[in-house]
């Protein structure tokens, strides 16, 4: 795990500032504090900062030239199944100079050429440069694990772990691009692969960009697609439940391979509970787990933690927040972050992450689960609200029923028209919706043309699903479009600590799977009888009710997870918002957003933002003050990071 940076000139020689070069890559020290390197090869200029995570000797410094020196690459990141790949090219004659996983890559290339990703499992970002072939490809993983930034300008394309190091070495001016603040808003982070910055933006998961003399390419390498039809042969619960078991174990054995002390997050949740228990029937020495929560009564999970922790005798720790350290910390994770923060949790994230440091370098995490075995099941539930008002004069209903269902969903989707799945999912997702969005933002901000590009970023990938199920277009359209700010969150606040984190829930191999999972043993009703009790209900008050969200998943770990931790409500990561801005922290959030500077920015509808501060609802909705802490990380991030 590592930060890199790189330079590629498309028709001739580069000019290397090696100086700025040198100190834009030690804008990322906190991702690689143990090792640094930086090679030039004409039109090329690679850097990289080094964790030292495989094989600690310095013969694994990158950047790594191939033995004839004709390929060098640089990585960030992790190829698990290097010893495996490793074997097969030592049969096919190669030689290996390393133990690192970043020397399998190179050979793999030498052999197979750039199709050799396919074949990777792993988290990473690379960049290869081909010195015979005068070629150069820059890689992301399948899933987008490890952010990978770049800007193309004029016949050169620089690209970073973090933003930061562009933004220095190509001396971008910073410029806000405004597009990006209604996405924030409404899906908590640049969903259209922007960044806050104009002239920056995030490669695509599953990609990468070929380099060859004048000519750029993106391509395309991986999707899951074509996992969905898979769904028409229903294979039966049993080997669904065998399926996810062996993959599983799969992933975690192979997150487990390190040559530094590793351990894992524990919240009491089913995610990181499950990972818990893989790990402790895999090691000989207690699993190393840490939870976090704050010292506000509801306001933590230690009670359900400690109960898997005490199951797999671990090695457990728990870490308590005060309000005090939470906004200390912000401002700080938002210049690592290189953008607001997007949701509460992150600094919880990275004050653990602080304290684990202390005991451990890589860190297991839960992540990923969610997105694709129907977890959010208040979302994912959905569809059925949805089938149901179309399908409302189908004569089910008796006029009263009609009545009933109608007013209820327009209570849960406000009165505005909606014409199709796409309209009732961009409804149900927008954090902020566009009503909220007019009363906090400047009208400055075209918030409709915005809103237009947001909703097609959904409609394309509704699309690419044609003629499925609208619960499928909706799990693809989470792994395509969340699980990215879900992934980002989790790199920064653990990197900015030098902590790796590894995700098993977000195997490419397990998400194609569940992809093939029909939806039923996803979300599962607890009987027939049930399903009917709901019959005028909408998806929230159905959700864990009359229903199971992740019921394959749970299912498999009967047994291994006590019921009490597997079925019980999904809680999520509380921050007691609506306590602090409600509260002792109110003056200060009229501190930052009604400010002069604020005022003066033309981006802030300062007088609705006032009314907001004002109204006695931030001390008991935690989706109110939500909106307000969002509208605080966006200011403190233009402050501290666009201003001059």
């Amino acid at each position: 795990m590592c930060g890199i940076l790189g330079r590629i000139n498309r028709v001739g020689k580069n000019n290397h500032n090696i100086e700025r070069f040198n100190y834009a890559l030690d804008l990322m020290e906190h991702r690689g504090p143990d090792d640094k390197g930086v090679s030039t090869e004409n039109n090329v200029i690679f850097g990289q900062r080094r964790l030292s995570i495989i094989d600690l000797d310095q013969r694994s410094k990158q950047p790594i030239y191939s033995n004839d020196k004709s390929i060098v690459i640089i990585l960030n990141g992790e190829i698990y199944n290097y010893l495996e790949l490793k074997e097969q090219l030592i049969h096919k004659g190669y030689k290996f100079r390393t133990e690192s996983d970043t020397e399998v890559i190179i050979n793999g290339y030498l052999e197979y050429g750039i199709d050799f990703i396919e074949k990777l499992i792993g988290m990473f970002a690379f960049a290869i440069h081909d010195l015979n072939k005068n070629v150069s490809y820059i890689v992301r993983d399948r899933l987008g694990i490890k952010p990978l930034y770049y800007r193309i300008k004029d016949n050169e394309i620089t690209f970073a772990s973090e933003i930061k190091s562009v933004l220095h070495y190509d001396d971008v001016s910073k410029e806000l691009n405004t597009d990006a603040i209604s996405s924030y808003m409404s899906f908590r982070y640049p969903i259209l692969l922007d960044s806050f910055y104009k002239e920056i933006n995030s490669l695509t998961p599953g990609s990468y960009i070929t380099v060859q003399n004048d000519n750029l390419k993106f391509v395309k390498y991986w999707d899951p697609i074509s996992n969905f039809k898979l769904q028409e042969e229903d294979l039966g619960e049993e080997f669904y439940i065998n399926k996810v078991r062996e993959l599983l174990k799969s992933s975690v054995r192979y997150r487990m391979i390190s040559d530094v002390p590793f351990g894992a997050f524990l919240s009491g949740g089913v995610d990181s509970s499950v990972i818990t228990a893989i790990m402790a029937q895999e090691m000989k020495d207690p699993v190393k787990t840490f939870t976090i929560g704050f010292e506000e009564q509801g306001y933590n999970e230690f009670e359900y933690a400690k109960i898997v922790a005490d199951k797999y005798k671990t090695e457990h720790r728990e870490i308590i927040l005060s309000g005090e350290n939470y906004i200390s910390t912000m401002e700080n994770l938002i210049n690592y972050k290189d953008a607001p923060l997007s949701v509460p949790n992150e600094v919880p994230l990275y004050l653990m992450s602080c304290e684990l440091k202390k005991y451990i370098t890589v860190v297991l995490s839960g992540e990923g689960a969610d997105e694709i075995f129907g977890g959010y099941g208040r979302i994912f539930r959905s569809p059925h609200d949805w089938k149901r008002f179309t399908e409302i004069n189908n004569g089910d209903y008796s006029e009263s029923e009609k009545s009933q269902f109608l007013k209820l969903f327009a209570l849960k989707y406000g009165e505005k028209t909606l014409t199709d799945e796409l309209d009732h999912f961009v409804r149900l997702y927008s954090y902020t919706n566009l009503e909220d969005k007019t009363s906090l933002l400047s009208n400055e901000i075209n918030l409709n043309a915005v809103e237009e590009k947001l909703r097609n970023k959904f409609n394309f990938h509704f699309e690419e699903l044609l003629g499925e199920s609208y619960y499928n277009k909706m799990m693809y359209a989470f792994e395509k479009v969340h699980i990215l700010g879900l992934l980002h969150r989790v790199d920064t606040s653990t990197m900015a600590t030098a902590v790796e984190a590894r995700v098993p829930f977000v195997d490419h191999r397990l998400v194609e799977f569940a992809f093939s999972i029909p939806v039923k043993y996803k979300l599962k009703w607890n009987s027939d009888r049930d399903k009917f009790a709901a019959k005028l209900l909408m998806s929230d008050k159905i959700s864990e009710v009359y229903d199971t969200p992740k019921y394959i998943l749970k299912k498999s770990y009967e047994g291994m997870i006590p019921d009490e931790i597997l079925y019980r409500k999904k809680m999520g990561f509380p921050v007691p918002l609506n306590n602090w801005f409600g509260g002792e922290f109110n003056s200060y959030a009229k501190e930052v957003l009604l400010s002069k500077s604020a005022r003066e920015r033309g981006i802030y509808n300062t007088s609705g933002i006032e009314k907001w501060l004002n109204d006695e609802t931030m001390s008991n909705s935690h989706s109110f003050a939500m909106k307000i802490w969002m509208l605080i990380n966006l200011e403190l991030f233009i402050k501290n990071k666009m201003d001059i």
